[in-house]
C-alpha cells in the first residue's frame, strides 16, 4: 500500500468520525429543544379535581378572634327557633368545638345574603340552585328523551317534548323545531315538499298550537294556522325494507336547511345513528310479521259458491275487494281477518252464484289485529263450522289436517310475538303498527 492511499484513508476515516459527531450534536441538541418547549404540566386543571384548602380560609377569616366570638353570639340569636326543633328531633348533645366553627361560617353566610348589594352575583345563582332542583324534582317525568343543546340567553326551549299521537318514538325519526316567533304551517309545508320530493318515505308534520294541542301540517292546512313549536318526523321502517341511509341524510339536511329559515332551533328525538334503528326496526319487524293461514279444501264433494256464500255471511263476513272480511266495532276499518279464493281469483257475487269453489284460505295478519289471539280463536271457530257445514277439511299450509295440537302449537307463538311486540312499545293493532306493517 502506497504512502497516499494510507493518507487518503486516515482523512476519510476524519470526516466520517467529523460527520458522525456532528449529527450526534444536532441530534442532541434537538431533545433539548423539544423537552424545554413541552413540558409536562405538574397539574392539570382540566383532569384533576379542583380543592380548595376550607381550614385555611377559616382561619383566615377568623384572624381577628373579636369578630369571630360577635359571629358565634349572632348565631346565637340567629339559630334559636333551630335550636329548638333540634331538640325536638331528640338530639341533645352539644355541638363540638369544629362543629360550632362550621356554623359560625354558615351564619355568616346566612348574615351576608340579607345584604343584596354586598351579595356576589355567583351566590345568588347558588342559592337559587336548590330551589330550581327542587321545582324540577317536583316535576312529572316524561318518557321522551330530547338531546338539548345551548341556546341563546333570550330563547330557552324545554328540555322535553312530548310526541304527537301519530308519531311512535320507536318507529319514527323525528326532529323538534323551536322558534323565537310562530311558524307559518304552509310555509313550513311548501318548503318541505320541495327539500323532500319525490323522496319515497313517509314524513309527517304536527305543529303545537298556543293551547298546546298537536295539529297535522298538510294541504289542507289553513293559510293563517301558525304554531309554536314544530315535530318533523321519517318513518325509519316499513315492509319494503329500512330506510336507506342516503333518504336519512337527505332528510336530516332538510330539516337543518328549515331550521335555518325560520331561525328556530333543531333537537332530534332519540339516541343512536338512525340508520342502524332503521335496521334494528326492520329486523324486529320481520321477526313478528306473520300470516297465519287456515285452509279449507274441498271433500267427497263439491263446494257450491251459493252455499260457500251463504255461510261466510251467516258468520259475519262481508264480500269486500274479493275477499270476505269480517270486521268489529273496536277496528270497522281494517278487517280481523279475511277469506280468500284459493285459485287467487277474487270472489264476486256473480262468480259464486255459477260456480263451485274448491278451496279458500282464512288469513289473520298478527301484528295488525289488537288481541291476536281473539282473533285466532274466532277464525279458527268460523273455519271448523264452514267445513262442517260444507263437508270440507282443515288443513295447513302443507296440507296436513289441522287438529287441536297444531292448534294449540299456533296459539303458544302467536303469545311469543304479542310480547315481544308488546315489549317494543309497539302495540298490536295500534296505528303505529298499521304503518309499519303496510
Amino acid at each position: 500500500m502506497s504512502d497516499l492511499q494510507i493518507v487518503l484513508i486516515v482523512v476519510g476515516g476524519f470526516i466520517i468520525a467529523g460527520v458522525v459527531v456532528y449529527n450526534w450534536l444536532q441530534e442532541r441538541k434537538l431533545r433539548e429543544n423539544i423537552t424545554e418547549d413541552f413540558i409536562v404540566p405538574q397539574k392539570d386543571v382540566l383532569v384533576e379535581e379542583f380543592y380548595i384548602d376550607t381550614d385555611a380560609l377559616v382561619d383566615k377569616e377568623f384572624a381577628d378572634g373579636v369578630h369571630k366570638t360577635e359571629l358565634i353570639n349572632k348565631l346565637n340569636e340567629v339559630e334559636q327557633p333551630e335550636s329548638t326543633s333540634v331538640e325536638e328531633t331528640g338530639s341533645s348533645s352539644p355541638l363540638q368545638p369544629s362543629e360550632a366553627l362550621e356554623a359560625s361560617v354558615a351564619a355568616e353566610s346566612a348574615i351576608a345574603t340579607v345584604k343584596e348589594a354586598d351579595v356576589p352575583e355567583v351566590e345568588k345563582v347558588a342559592e337559587e340552585a336548590p330551589l330550581a332542583q327542587t321545582e324540577k324534582e317536583n316535576q312529572p317525568e316524561s318518557h321522551i328523551v330530547v338531546e338539548k343543546n345551548i341556546l341563546p340567553a333570550e330563547f330557552e326551549p324545554p328540555v322535553t317534548s312530548l310526541l304527537p299521537d301519530e308519531v311512535h318514538s320507536q318507529i319514527d325519526l323525528t326532529a323538534f323545531l323551536y322558534a323565537t316567533k310562530n311558524i307559518n304551517g304552509q310555509a313550513l309545508n311548501k318548503l318541505m315538499q320541495n327539500l323532500l320530493k319525490d323522496v319515497g318515505v313517509f314524513v309527517m308534520q304536527h305543529g303545537l298550537d298556543e293551547g298546546d294541542v298537536w295539529h297535522l301540517i298538510d294541504d289542507a292546512t289553513k293559510e293563517g294556522d301558525t304554531f309554536k313549536q314544530i315535530a318533523c318526523s321519517l318513518q325509519l321502517a316499513d315492509r319494503r325494507g329500512p330506510v336507506p341511509k342516503p333518504v336519512l341524510n337527505k332528510f336530516q339536511f332538510a330539516i337543518e336547511t328549515i331550521g335555518l329559515e325560520f331561525n328556530a332551533h333543531v333537537e332530534w328525538q332519540g339516541k343512536g345513528d338512525p340508520a342502524q334503528r332503521a335496521i334494528d326496526l326492520d329486523k324486529f319487524s320481520m321477526d313478528v310479521d306473520q300470516l297465519v293461514s287456515v285452509h279449507l279444501m274441498q271433500g267427497d264433494t263439491p263446494i257450491h259458491g251459493t252455499k260457500f256464500k251463504g255461510l261466510a255471511e251467516a258468520n259475519n263476513m262481508k264480500l269486500k275487494h274479493g275477499k270476505f272480511c269480517c270486521f268489529d266495532n273496536v277496528a270497522p276499518d281494517y278487517a280481523q281477518f279475511v277469506l280468500i279464493n284459493a285459485d287467487e281469483q277474487p270472489f264476486t257475487a256473480d262468480g259464486l252464484r255459477q260456480n263451485i269453489v274448491r278451496g279458500a284460505t282464512f288469513q289473520v295478519e298478527i301484528p295488525k289485529v289488537l288481541n291476536c289471539e281473539q282473533v285466532f280463536a274466532q277464525m279458527i271457530a268460523t273455519a271448523q263450522k264452514m267445513a262442517n257445514s260444507l263437508g270440507a277439511r282443515m288443513v295447513d299450509d302443507n296440507q296436513k289436517p289441522l287438529g287441536d295440537l297444531q292448534i294449540e302449537k299456533i296459539r303458544q307463538q302467536l303469545k311469543v310475538i304479542h310480547a315481544t311486540m308488546v315489549a317494543r312499545g309497539v302495540m298490536p293493532g295500534s296505528a303505529s303498527s298499521m304503518r309499519l306493517f303496510n
